[in-house]
Parts: C-alpha cells; sequence; structure tokens
C-alpha cells in the first residue's frame, strides 16, 4: 500500500510505507517550512494521509 501526502504548497510527497512518508515529509517540512519543523507528530502526518 502506498500513501500520498498534498501540502498545502502543492508539493505532492509518495511514500511505500508509513515510515519512508514520515522520513518525506519531515525532510519536506524542514527544507520548505522550517517554521513548522518539530510542531508535527508522526501521527499527525499520517492523518493527512491518503491511501494511494
Amino acid at each position: 500500500m502506498s500513501y500520498l501526502v498534498n501540502c498545502e504548497c502543492g508539493a505532492q510527497v509518495r511514500a511505500e510505507d508509513e515510515d519512508s512518508l514520515v522520513a518525506q515529509i519531515e525532510q519536506h517540512v524542514a527544507d520548505t517550512h522550517p517554521e513548522l519543523q518539530g510542531k508535527m507528530s508522526r501521527d499527525d502526518i499520517l492523518a493527512m494521509a491518503e491511501q494511494a
């Protein structure tokens, strides 16, 4: 099962499993939205995800 997150900035992040998705979103946040770094839990990230 794969996962997809559509960020408000227009970026799409896809991953094959939850761990990869969380890691990719954390990297996206660090690179693109540093003001949000550390403010999103794993559960917050997974709640934004759609199964793709």
